[in-house]
């Protein structure tokens, strides 16, 4: 008898929300459905633990690792840019950037890698079985490349560009990527505010 896996039925149904979400229309706007894909319990739990615990906020969460020459600041700083259009639009929402590299992203280090990115942007920080499971709610993949006991510091790491809005309830209802798809999010934050009501 088969049995199924809910962190692999969560991550195909995040990768299916994402392919349905990002369908787009001639001028290239959302098209948004009706799946909203609910992340468990211990989830919700710290993804509101990183910021505010507002259960009525809107949360809106990118992966990387201070290290990341190119991506990674791009990427928050698209996710502090669509936080501002929130705030501006009467959207209570706030920026959680994840690290997947906890062994050199310390919170020190993540404090002064967020911080110019403004108040309502914090980071999250988690480490092995935690890290894991966070991450296969999201169907987050990163591969590390040359990471062993010779080399612990000086090593590479690919990771997807995704990111995620989570609902107040704790529910993925936009997939997108955090640097080809930004524009689209924030015409989405100026011009269906009524979808973040």
């Amino acid at each position: 008898m088969l049995q199924t896996n809910p962190s692999m039925i969560r991550a195909f149904f995040a990768g299916l929300v994402g392919a349905l979400v990002l369908s787009s229309t001639a001028q290239g706007a959302f098209v948004t459905l009706p799946i909203p894909v609910p992340l468990g319990p211990e989830a919700i739990e710290l993804i509101h633990d990183a910021g505010e615990a507002d259960d009525r906020q809107w949360k809106l969460v990118v992966f990387g690792f201070t290290r990341c020459s190119d991506i990674c600041p791009r990427s928050v700083e698209n996710l502090s840019k669509l936080v501002r259009i929130a705030s501006d639009k009467k959207i209570s929402m706030g920026g959680v950037f994840v690290t997947i590299d906890p062994d050199r992203d310390t919170d020190s280090v993540l404090d002064r890698y967020t911080a110019p990115f403004g108040e309502n942007t914090t980071f999250l920080r988690l480490q092995d079985a935690a890290l894991e499971r966070f991450k296969s709610e999201f169907g987050v993949e990163a591969v590390f490349y040359t990471k062993n006991q010779g080399n612990a510091f000086h090593y590479q790491v690919d990771h997807s560009s995704t990111a995620f809005f989570i609902d107040p309830a704790g529910r993925i209802r936009l997939v997108f990527d955090a640097l080809e798809d930004v524009s689209s999010a924030e015409k989405m934050l100026r011009e269906n505010q009524a979808f973040f009501q």
